[in-house]
């Protein structure tokens, strides 16, 4: 079964394109990352760094290798019902990360991006909502349709990630703990002492991963976001 990212693409192209488009402006944004990270006492060498960012841009969108955004996807009469694959993606991200480095501190700031890396879109549905952050009733809300992972799932990981997680993440990851670790990470992100400097790292993170999706997403069909005016500008001396 071939996983989707979009109606015309592929998650594995999706990520492909990403990389490629990675490789293109990396230089740009290594050194800085680098030292937002030691703003929070973690150290990464340049190579580190770039290994990190290629598993963000590599995990972002698992989340869409849920079985209710395949269904929506495939399916027009299938809807998502305010399912948020970011968060999922969250969730898988938090947990290969700390696999991969052993750092507590470097995983969440990684799956903390990989949640807001839609963050315009899931603001709108929380004031939709009444709310003005991710609560628990919110995050209650996106969540409350998911039901699971592709049959898939591992053999997806293998080949985004390049060797098992069989031993990290159950196949059908539990969704109260996937629910629970999302209030968990939005409590700390708001309350932690020095949310501001986070805020700041994620931030960093963002911009290259966000223009790295929306580059990754050129060769679907259909009209160019806003936000592709702004990339062309960022990539202009590329």
């Amino acid at each position: 079964m071939e996983v989707l990212a979009f109606k015309n693409q592929s998650l594995i192209d999706h990520v492909n394109d990403m990389v490629k488009y990675w490789e293109r402006i990396k230089y740009r944004y290594l050194k800085t990352i680098k030292r937002a990270l030691e703003a929070l006492n973690i150290k990464l060498d340049i190579e580190k760094v770039d290994e990190f960012m290629k598993i963000l841009i590599k995990l972002h969108d698992i989340g869409k290798a849920s079985k209710i955004y395949q269904r929506a996807i495939i399916n027009d009469q299938e809807k998502l019902m305010g399912f948020r694959h970011e968060l999922v993606s969250a969730y898988y991200t938090y947990h290969i990360l700390l696999k991969k480095f052993g750092d507590k501190n470097l995983a969440f700031i990684g799956a903390l991006t990989v949640m807001l890396h839609h963050e315009p879109i899931i603001m709108g549905q929380i004031r939709n909502l009444k709310k003005k952050e991710l609560t628990a009733e919110v995050v209650l809300d996106k969540l409350k349709k998911f039901d699971g992972m592709i049959e898939d799932f591992e053999d997806l990981i293998k080949k985004l990630i390049g060797y098992s997680i069989g031993d990290i993440i159950k196949n059908d990851s539990n969704k109260d703990d996937i629910i629970r670790f999302v209030i968990e990470m939005s409590v700390r992100a708001r309350h932690t002492p020095n949310s501001e400097k986070l805020r700041f790292i994620v931030g960093t993170l963002l911009l290259p991963l966000v223009m790295c999706d929306y580059k990754g997403a050129e060769s679907r069909e259909g009209k160019a976001p806003k936000f592709a005016e702004v990339l062309e500008v960022e990539s202009y001396v590329i």
